[in-house]
């Protein structure tokens, strides 16, 4: 694996303050990054609150206007994009 040299410098004196090896930042970085991977592919609170409206705007009965439909259509417009299982940005 190669680091370019000016991260690596600060890697190691990061570590030298304290007292740890570079590996041990270089594995604590990979996990955090990692980590926020599985985070971000996990539903959470506000991506269910989210959901749960997108699910009620698909029942909501037509309007004489049309706006429901365009709201309807939005909404599963949405959930083909991948939202229906949380894949929600930030």
């Amino acid at each position: 694996m190669e680091i370019p040299d000016d991260l690596y410098r600060r890697a190691k004196t990061r570590a030298a303050e304290e007292n740890r090896k570079v590996r041990d930042l270089v594995a604590e970085g990979l996990t955090a990054v990692l980590g926020r991977e599985v985070a971000a592919s996990e539903p959470n609170e506000s991506s269910e609150q989210v959901l749960k409206a997108l699910d009620e705007i698909l029942l909501c009965p037509a309007s004489p206007d049309g706006r429901i439909a365009e709201l309807q259509e939005d909404a599963r417009r949405i959930r083909a994009e991948g939202w229906d299982r949380g894949d929600m940005p930030e």
